[in-house]
């Protein structure tokens, strides 16, 4: 984990140090781990209070307390809840009950966060952070661009991107000829795809990320189960081999506008473009994100989409705002 370390705050000593983050985490899977190891390395800066997991994990040592029960956790008087879980109703009440009790909130989870856009603002009514930088993008800063260029008075057009890790690899190995099943293996295996990958494969995943994006740019979002989206069911392993033969290659590809009568256009499709288009040329768990802005300004974002070490890297980032903020 030397790699995430390196995001770790080294920031000068001071005269007066401020008070340690005491942190709880939620989940301990794919991110949390990596998160967890690079807080480790930073005691002077985050006290880690609890780890909640599904099941108790016996073996475990030092101070941390590893706990099955979210309310338990919160009872150690966290600052700051991490939350690495999937959907799932108890991460919906998690973060309820965290902005409810003041605690400042970090969260990958895109789709709780799409469909709760009152939890950012009950947060805000309260002071405390709302951040969920790791939620799109990965390691790419798409929504912390969106915000930088709102910020200085540009307005955005459009979004246009392949957002989903996940549905990029599967398209990859499908052009070389691997069956959709062991595709999604793979995925799974690399640490890309949930057990359930369904949310990927049918362009949700991706149409929740739309919806944040269209929260940052326009101040309002589309119901992100309202955004039509084209799964990769929808289209033979064939065809993708086939269209590869002439020199086009499917993606799926969210797209975000604005009409002239400010309704917002969202929608998620399986695009065959050609091998020379920027976002063609992602490969494996890459994200790559074009944003065009009124005044014809154009940024191309690319990088990692998925996996442990670009989307902790993401959190991390948001808990490096928060301590900085706590500084000022």
């Amino acid at each position: 984990m030397a790699n995430l370390a390196a995001l770790e705050l080294d920031r000068p000593e001071t005269a007066t140090r401020p008070a340690r983050l005491r942190v709880v985490l939620l989940g301990c899977g794919t991110v949390n781990t990596g998160v967890l190891d690079a807080l480790e390395l930073m005691p002077d800066r985050i006290e880690i209070a609890a780890v909640v997991t599904r099941r108790r994990r016996p073996g475990q040592t030092g101070r941390t307390a590893w706990l099955t029960d979210i309310r338990d956790a919160f009872d150690t008087g966290p600052d700051l809840v991490i939350d690495g879980l999937p959907d799932c109703p108890a991460a919906e009440k998690a973060l309820d009950l965290a902005v409810e009790r003041g605690i400042h909130v970090i969260s990958a989870n895109k789709a709780v966060i799409a469909r709760r856009p009152d939890l950012e603002a009950r947060a805000r009514a309260k002071s405390t952070r709302f951040a969920y930088s790791a939620a799109v993008g990965g390691g790419v800063p798409v929504l912390e661009t969106v915000q930088r260029l709102t910020a200085a008075g540009e307005t955005i057009a459009s979004v246009r991107g392949v957002l989903n890790g996940t549905s990029n690899f599967v398209l990859g190995l499908l052009e070389q000829g691997v069956g959709f099943d062991q595709a999604i293996a793979a995925a799974q295996a690399a640490g890309f795809a949930e057990a359930d990958p369904s949310s990927d494969i049918d362009g949700l995943d991706a149409a929740a990320k739309l919806a944040l994006i269209a929260r940052k740019a326009y101040g309002i979002a589309p119901d992100a189960l309202a955004i039509p989206a084209d799964s990769l069911l929808s289209i033979e392993p064939g065809q993708v081999c086939g269209v590869r033969e002439n020199g086009l290659r499917y993606r799926q590809v969210a797209e975000l506008s604005r009409t002239e009568t400010g309704e917002i256009d969202a929608r998620v499709r399986l695009i065959a473009l050609p091998e020379t288009h920027p976002l063609a040329r992602t490969e494996n768990e890459e994200n790559a994100v074009e944003i065009t802005c009124e005044s014809g300004l154009k940024i191309q974002l690319h990088g990692k989409g998925a996996g442990q070490v670009p989307t902790a890297g993401s959190v991390l980032a948001d808990i490096r705002d928060l301590l900085a903020a706590g500084e000022g």
